[in-house]
Parts: structure tokens; sequence; C-alpha cells
């Protein structure tokens, strides 16, 4: 028949058959969405995700199985404004407005103070705690001893970490928790109650000393007074006076002229003088005194002292924690230490400054008290002029008035400090106690186990996703078409694995069954109708089968391929180029004394070496025939050329084999003499890299790359199951009658 008669055969027998032509790649292709996209790749990396995120929840688990649990113990303290400043005129205001909230100076200065290490150590040896397994970490060695620094030093960095204290919201609330594996209850009342004693014992401490100092003048005080009463009954004998009355002093106080200015000066020289002692008993207070008490009068008129002392104490608790934890070589802790000593020298400063001026008031209020004296005694020579007994009667009673109001302003004062220091005593309250904690708190089971899980689904994604990122086998319609810029001419499925002849796929590519051989067929008439389409009108004749490297399926292809070419009606040769390691005649059980190479090396004719199929009348075959020496010279000779001009005559196709492009440059060689090459791929084994190369010495040797055709194709695959579905096999049975 003639060629024209045999493509419209061609065309006719292709027409009812199911195809995939390189258009309908293209269009699925446009069609898929990253949503598509994003299923496929669940469905591919599921059990590395699934795998991963239940070894999270594992984890999880194991964690919550072997950390040892912790409870969390809160108590709550009110720290009540102190109310022995409700006397002085400056908190009246805030009495009266309502605003009787702390300032939050003052609030952080009592968290310092409750996370001091010198609490966190009386509270350790109220309890024993150095000597409870379940708090005190194992020790390597002698038994923990408070007496050794670094031993208390570590115990307190425990304590401290166990320790959380923080201001409930804006209110006068302080919240006290404490984490341990047990005792955290009983610890954290205990905490609460050395941190109440503390501030009782400081505040009453200062103001007994007050109250000491106070009762030492008073009895000086009271011996001047005694005296004083003495000398003007004395002097009222002397007159012979009944009654206190003199120069027109009587009961109801009114004074003469001569003594009324000598009244105002004795009365400014009994307030100067209880000044004066006021003055002189702060100052007796504060000069000998440890500093804490320096710091309880001079920080309530002294705010950046208060500000120095809250630094310090926080400097010295992060001090300690970090001692126990890299030791007191490290270079922040020296840096710490330093900032420590320099403010510790700012507040001694500053505690010298309060002194220094203290003792200026004192001074201050003696001198002026001196001076009033000397004003007194130039008045009282003057009434001596008057009278001298009568002078001194008034000297001994306004002697005797001033040393009695004297006396009753300091027992006054002495009575006020016996109160203050009962006031200061109860400016802490204890809103809840801590109770036994009836479930840890560490381990959070159900938390960790969200966690986990949570890390193993992200880790998992993250797997998968480098996964996929490594794989650069070419599987995907995508990765062939856009990575490699050739067009899928069409994807063979895989077969299982039983014995591949032509007998047996010539029998099943004619069958109505739903086969393996049938799919394959199927296939390979897609691959023909997309190389048919490809150049409408002249369709090429000499095709290359190609691939980058063995074991791809490509001699298998071609003869597959031909045998679909022939049984369409077409004459067809299948040609067997690989004269290196040669398989046609294997595969249809043929000879090889005689083929390609003894045609183009002269010992042989044409039709000598073309063997006829007889399974198929129009499909004949060409095997490599003996091995020569030079394969590749031999292929690129003229003999070669020539022999494609006369087989471009006699057939209408030429199916050629070829071995493995990156192997030899057989391929290369013959590419240039064929009207299209087509590259086979194994789906999941060439890499791109690999395929791409192959790609590029095609193309310089001058090869007309047609397209791809990707072999062993699993089409349960997310990566195939969208566009040939799941019942793709299923297609091409038989139909049932229902």
């Amino acid at each position: 028949m003639n060629q024209s008669s045999e493509q419209n055969q061609t065309a006719i027998s292709t027409s009812s058959q199911p195809a995939i032509p390189q258009v309908a790649f293209h269009d699925l292709l446009t069609e898929v969405g990253s949503f598509t996209n994003f299923q496929q790749f669940l469905r591919k990396r599921i059990w590395i995700i699934l795998g991963v995120f239940v070894f999270g929840l594992a984890a999880a688990e194991t964690m919550n199985l072997v950390v040892r649990p912790k409870y969390t113990a809160l108590a709550q303290i009110e720290i009540v404004p102190d109310l022995s400043s409700e006397f002085s005129i400056s908190q009246m205001s805030s009495l009266l407005s309502g605003s009787g909230s702390q300032t939050s100076e003052k609030m952080n200065t009592e968290i310092q103070i409750l996370q001091s290490p010198t609490l966190e150590l009386s509270t350790i040896q109220a309890l024993h705690l150095e000597k409870n397994p379940l708090f005190a970490p194992k020790k390597v060695g002698p038994p923990w001893n408070l007496a050794l620094p670094a031993d208390r030093g570590a115990l307190e960095g425990a304590f401290g970490s166990a320790l959380n204290v923080e201001r409930f919201q804006t209110t006068d609330i302080i919240q006290v928790e404490v984490t341990t594996p047990a005792l955290s209850g009983l610890i954290a009342n205990t905490l609460i109650d050395k941190y109440i004693e503390r501030s009782f014992q400081s505040n009453y401490a200062a103001t007994q000393r007050i109250s000491g100092w106070l009762n030492t003048q008073l009895d000086g005080l009271r011996k001047n007074l005694e005296s004083s009463q003495s000398n003007m009954v004395g002097y009222q004998k002397d007159l012979g006076l009944v009654g206190l009355s003199l120069y027109g002093r009587g009961e109801n106080g009114s004074g003469s002229i001569l003594t009324s200015s000598l009244d105002e000066m004795i009365k400014q020289s009994a307030d100067a003088g209880v000044n004066r002692m006021m003055k002189e008993a702060l100052y007796n207070a504060i000069k000998d005194s440890p500093p804490d008490v320096v710091d309880t009068t001079a920080m309530l008129a002294d705010p950046e002292l208060l500000a120095s002392k809250q630094s310090l104490l926080q400097l010295q608790n992060e001090y300690a924690s970090m001692s126990n934890t890299y030791g007191k070589a490290y270079p922040k802790l020296q840096a710490l230490q330093s900032q420590i000593d320099d403010l510790k020298k700012k507040i001694a400063d500053e505690e010298r400054n309060a002194v220094a001026a203290a003792q200026k008031e004192y001074e201050a209020a003696k001198a002026y008290e001196g001076t009033l004296n000397k004003a007194l005694d130039g008045q009282e020579q003057l009434l001596f002029g008057k009278g001298e007994q009568a002078a001194k009667f008034e000297f001994a009673l306004e002697q005797y008035e001033s040393n009695r109001l004297l006396y009753d302003g300091l027992q006054e004062r002495l009575q006020q400090a016996a109160v203050l220091s009962g006031l200061h005593s109860t400016s802490i309250q204890i809103v809840d106690s801590a109770d036994i904690p009836s479930s840890p708190s560490f381990p959070r089971k159900r938390v960790n186990l969200a966690i986990g899980g949570a890390v193993g689904l992200l880790l998992g994604f993250g797997l998968a996703l480098l996964a996929e990122g490594l794989d650069v086998n070419l599987k995907t319609i995508t990765e062939i078409e856009e990575g490699l810029g050739l067009p899928l001419l069409t994807a063979i499925p895989a077969v299982k694995t039983e014995e591949i002849t032509p007998e047996i796929f010539r029998e099943h590519a004619i069958a109505t069954a739903g086969t393996s051989w049938s799919r394959i067929a199927e296939a390979l008439r897609s691959m023909r109708t997309s190389i048919l389409l490809s150049s409408p009108g002249s369709p090429p004749k000499a095709i290359l089968i190609a691939s980058a490297r063995p074991s791809e399926g490509k001699s298998s292809i071609a003869t597959l391929f031909g045998i679909t070419l022939a049984l369409g009606g077409s004459r067809v040769l299948v040609m067997d180029a690989d004269l290196r390691r040669p398989s046609v005649h294997l595969r249809f059980r043929t000879g090889k004394h005689s083929g390609l190479s003894s045609v183009l090396s002269g010992k042989s004719e044409l039709r000598e070496a073309v063997v006829e199929w007889p399974a198929l009348p129009n499909l004949h075959l060409m095997p490599a025939g003996p091995t020569p020496p030079l394969p590749s010279e031999l292929l690129g000779s003229r003999q070669m050329q020539d022999l494609f001009v006369t087989l471009r005559q006699e057939y209408d196709f030429v199916i050629l084999d070829t071995p493995p492009v990156l192997a030899v440059t057989d391929a290369l060689v013959i590419s240039r003499l064929t009207d299209a090459v087509i590259l086979v791929v194994r789906y999941g084994i060439v890499q791109r890299h690999v395929a791409q190369r192959a790609i590029d010495l095609l193309e310089r040797a001058g090869a007309h790359l047609l397209g791809v055709a990707i072999n062993a194709v699993d089409f349960k695959t997310p990566e195939y199951s969208e566009y040939y579905g799941r019942k793709y096999s299923d297609y091409y049975g038989e139909r049932n009658a229902d």
C-alpha cells in the first residue's frame, strides 16, 4: 500500500481510542491549582507527617511519665498602709480622699524583700530544707552545709528558682507562688511568717531605740521639774504668798506688765528646748545605729535613697541567682558585683548625708535655744531690779512652768512612740494562706501532649517539605514539562512481574479485557497520536527511542511501540542500533548473525539483514548483528546515511533502539539522521539534572526532540490519580450488562 493510504488507516484506527496528546497535558497542568498540588503533597508525604506527629506525641507522653511532678502553692498577703503615718498632716489628704493604695516603689521594695537571700535562708533553716531530698538537689560528696558559702548559695538559688513573687494587678496584694516536688504549701506559709516577723522586728526595734532615748531624757526633765518646783515653793514661803499670784498673776493665768515679756520668752525657750531635744533624739538614734534604722527614718524623706535600696536588693538577688549557675568567675557576675559595690558606696554616702543633716538640724536647734536662754537671762536681771525676792519667785515660777511644759511634751511623745511601735508591727495581713496542692502543676500533661502534637505536626510538615525539596527525581507531569522544557507524550503504567514478550503484548493490545498489557498498549497509542499530531501532513518517519541511563525501559518501549504502529496498518521497521548490548533479537527470538553492523560494513545486503515477524507481517526487524570494534564510527559513516535514505522509502516508520545517551555517543551520532527523538525516563528513578544533561547533549548534536515518555508509572500515586482516576484500569474492561 502507498504511504498516504497507510496514514489514513492509522488515523482511522486511532480515532476510536482515548489518547493523551500534548495539548491535553498542557490543559491539565493549567487547570491544577495550588490546593490540588497541596492535596497531592499531603497524599504523597502523609506517612512522614503522621510518623513525626506520633513521635511528638510519644515524646510528650514520655516526658509526662519521666519528669518528676511539681506542685504549686499560692498564698496572698496585703501590704496595709503604715498606720503611724496617719497622724502626720501630710497623709491626711490621701486618707480623706480614699487613696490609700501603696506606691509602686513601695510594693516593688516589698517584693524584693520577699525574694531576698536572707529571707530565703531563714526559711530554709526553719524547715531544715537542706536535709530534705525532695527540695535539696543531689550533691556528690558531703551533705549540704549552710555554713559553707557555696552550699548556702546553691540552696538559695534552688529556693529562688522555685519562688515567684508578684503584685496582683494594681492592688496592695502580693501573690507568693512556690513550685516544688513537695512541701510547697508549707514553704510558702513559712516564708510569709518569716517576712512578717522580719518586718515586725525591724520596725519595733527602731521605735524602741527612740523610746529608750526619750525615757532617758524624761528622767532628767523630771529631776529638773522637781527642783524648780522646790525652789518655787521656798520663795513662796519666804514671801508669805498664798497661791501662785504675784504682780497681778492669778489662777486665771493673766500676768503683769513686768512679767508678760518674760512669759513669752519662757514659752519660746520651752518650745526651742522641745525642738532641740527632738532633733537630738533623732540624731542620737541614727548616728550609731545600723543601716536599717537610718533607712527607716531617712527613706521617708529621701526617695532617692529608697530607690537605691530597691536597686541594691534587685542586684543582690540577681547576683545570688547567677552565681549558682555560672560561678563567681563569670564576667557578668563580676560586673554585677562592681555595680553592687558602687551602689553600696552610694547608699553609704546617702546615709552619711542623712546623719550629717540630722546633726546640722540638731546644732541649729541647740544654738537657737542658747540664744533664747541668753535673752531670758537678760530679762530676769531686769526683773531683779524691781524686787529681788519677787523676781526670784517669778523666775522660779516660770522655770517650774517651763520644765512642766517640757516634761509633758516629751511624755506625750513617749506615749505616741509606744503606740507607733504597735502600729508598725501590724502593717502586713495574710489574705489567703497556701493550701496543699491536690494536683501537680508540672508537667501539664494535656498541654504537653498538645504541644508535642503541634510540634510534631509542624516538624512533620517541615521534614515532608524538605523531602519534597530534596526529591529531584522526575515523577509528575509538571516536573517533566516545566523542568525539562519538553511536552509529556505519554505515561506508561507499571506492570506486574510477568514475562514481557512481543507475542503476549500483541494479543493483549487487540483484546478488550482491561489488563496491564492493554493499558500499556493504550499508552503507546496515545504516544503515537501525539507524534502524528505533532507534524500534521508529514509525520516523522525515523523515530529514535533514547534514554539518559540504562534500565529505564527504552528497548521495551521501542519494540512495543513498533508493534503498536504495525497494528495500525503501517509498515514498520524496528532497528536495533545498540551495537554494544543489543536486545531486539532476544525479545523477538531471532538470530544476530546478520544485522545492522553487517549491512554497514558491507558484509550483508539489506534484505538479508531484515527479518519479518511472523505474528505481524507488516512489522520487520533489523537486529544489531555482530558486535563491531568501533560502533560509533560505523553508525556515523556514509553507509548509515545511505541506509536511512533507503529505509525511508520502504517503510512508513523506522523505530531505532540506541544505547543510553550519557553512556556512549552512539545515540548522539544517529540522532541527527532521525526525524524525531523520544526521551524515555523511568518514574521516580531519573533525576532532573541527569535527564537535562541528556537533553542538552541531544540538542547540541542537532536532534529534533519531540517529547518525553515516562515509564513504569503507578497511577495510584497522588501525582497521577487526579488525571487518570482510581478506576483507570476498569475503563478498558468489559462493561457490565447493568
